[in-house]
């Protein structure tokens, strides 16, 4: 049935790695999983898993006992389709016009050993998030990095901090420099229910959550 476990990676048809992506073995993300020694971390937005293999590795390099849950449609953003669509790095491995680089990220986690770290989530992220809220699941580390577009952006921030932050955990994010329209969803992101100390490293935007205003 329907449910979200380790048993995604069974009887799997294997691809070679190919481990391609953006930004996701930049020292941000163990300076944060050293400071936060997550047990749950969230990533939204995924691709190849470039990030999310790479924080596993980290998680356990630490001895620490996490799960790390991708929400990802693996479907491409806007730029993967216009824009950006003849880049041979966002190639969507398309099968009779459908994109398959699910089994890529898949097949990478296998190649990394880290079937008992990271599990996928398949949908978009406004479902996603509500279905790991339903879930009782609560990350202390939330990384998103999905659609650069503004009012995506500025969506998954709303349903994150909606449904998965709570005090004391953090939320970042990468292409604060590269994509105009997240410098925009960042800068004007508020809510009338979290403190939030803001900081800006290089390329990354991170939000720590410190106390509720309600």
């Amino acid at each position: 049935m329907n449910i979200l476990n380790n048993k995604i990676y069974e009887n799997l048809d294997l691809l070679p790695y190919d481990l391609q992506g953006w930004n996701g073995d930049k020292p941000i993300f163990k300076e944060l999983i050293n400071e936060v020694k997550p047990t749950t971390i969230v990533e939204i937005g995924t691709w190849k898993g470039q990030s999310a293999i790479n924080m596993g590795k980290i998680c356990k390099e630490l001895g620490l006992q996490t799960k790390i849950y991708c929400i990802d449609t693996w479907l491409g953003s806007l730029e993967f389709w216009y824009g950006l669509n003849d880049t041979k790095e966002r190639d969507l491995m398309l099968k009779n016009g459908y994109p398959n680089v699910y089994y890529q990220f898949l097949s990478n986690v296998v190649h990394s050993g880290l079937q008992d770290v990271i599990i996928p989530v398949p949908l978009p992220s406004s479902i996603g998030i509500k279905l790991l809220y339903q879930l009782n699941i609560k990350p202390e580390l939330v990384y998103i990095d999905g659609s650069h577009d503004y009012n995506d952006v500025t969506n998954d921030l709303v349903s994150v901090y909606k449904y998965l932050v709570y005090k004391d955990n953090i939320v970042f994010g990468d292409d604060y420099k590269t994509f105009s329209d997240v410098k925009i969803a960042v800068d004007f992101f508020n809510t009338d229910y979290f403190v939030i100390d803001r900081e800006f490293k290089d390329n990354f935007w991170i939000f720590r959550n410190k106390e509720f205003l309600l």
